[in-house]
């Protein structure tokens, strides 16, 4: 769980839950994010929900950035073009390294085989249970994460919220948990 003590951001969730609570889910919401980035404390914090502000598009302008690494877990990711530019970015010298899902990595439309063939480092988890994580961790200092799975359905469809936290500290801590999850994957525990 991520806290942020920011009327601001708490401005931002208000908005779309009053939508909901309108009746107006998926594309029928109005984009209209009143606080779209917010400083809080030393972190700087973007905030997107889907479908209606197009949340694909943010991600893909950071991947673009990335300068020294991309590590990400994933729970359900069909999406090409995030795929693809994970995939430039390894053709232009950048690590990535990724953990999906073991149910959903051979589902339809799993990015999983065509990051693989794109030379990405990307593992199925190795847990006995789900691996629910939806973050991309960037240059050990960007954290993209949220409810927004990295999927097609979650950009046009379904109701999801996405933060981007610029902050090398809470960084670190995700990567801690990434490092936990690949090294399990590598090493998958005997499930009954």
């Amino acid at each position: 769980m991520l806290r942020f003590a920011s009327r601001q951001a708490a401005a931002d969730y208000t908005n779309e839950f009053e939508q909901m609570f309108a009746g107006r889910f998926g594309t029928s919401k109005a984009s209209g994010t009143p606080y779209p980035r917010v400083q809080v404390g030393t972190a700087k914090v973007e905030v997107y929900f889907s479908p209606e502000d197009g949340v694909a598009k943010h991600v893909l302008q950071r991947l673009e950035a990335a300068k020294r690494s991309i590590h990400f877990m994933a729970f359900s990711y069909t999406s090409g073009a995030i795929a693809d530019a994970m995939v430039a970015q390894v053709q232009a010298g950048l690590p990535v390294q990724g953990v999906f899902e073991s149910q959903n990595a051979g589902g339809t439309g799993s990015a999983f085989s065509r990051l693989r063939q794109g030379d990405v480092d990307v593992l199925e988890d190795g847990n006995c249970y789900i691996l629910h994580h939806k973050v991309i961790i960037i240059d050990e200092r960007t954290v993209i994460t949220g409810s927004y799975n990295f999927t097609n359905s979650a950009e046009k469809d379904n109701d999801e919220n996405l933060v981007i936290v610029d902050d090398p500290i809470l960084a670190r801590v995700y990567l801690d948990e990434f490092q936990r999850v690949y090294a399990q994957a590598q090493a998958p525990t005997r499930c009954r």
